[in-house]
């Protein structure tokens, strides 16, 4: 295996959990090539070399991946059976939050009313 040399400009990318982790980015202009390498602490636990291309898609995947990151995720709309059982579940808040004599009194005028509303279209025939 050929080592190339270390160049004298690379990049540090550190991880989001702590400064223990890194990728380090550095271009060997006279391979070709680009180097990915992982560094946990002070050791090098593994290297990726890319041609241009190669970097190309890693860049179109990247960005790609931090679109996605960029959008808003829609909350989830529930199903007519979520819908429905929350309606019956407010409903019985709501009674339970109305006192049972005001309930009762909501009724009677709900009742009178409709009553007297039939009453007056047959007196109006």
């Amino acid at each position: 295996m050929t080592v190339l040399p270390l160049p004298d400009r690379g990049r540090w990318v550190w991880d989001a959990r702590d400064r223990a982790r890194a990728v380090r980015v550095a271009t060997h202009r006279e391979a070709g090539l680009l180097n990915l390498s992982v560094w946990r602490d002070e050791t090098c636990v593994g290297t990726v070399k890319l041609r241009p291309d190669e970097v190309a898609d890693l860049v179109g995947a990247l960005t790609d991946g931090l679109a996605r990151l960029a959008v808003p995720t829609p909350p989830a709309q529930p199903s007519p059976r979520i819908s429905a059982l929350e309606q019956r579940l407010a409903e019985v808040e709501f009674r339970l939050a109305v006192p049972a004599w005001q309930r009762a009194v909501g009724d009677a005028t709900a009742a009178v009313t409709g009553l007297a509303g039939r009453l007056l279209d047959r007196g109006a025939r």
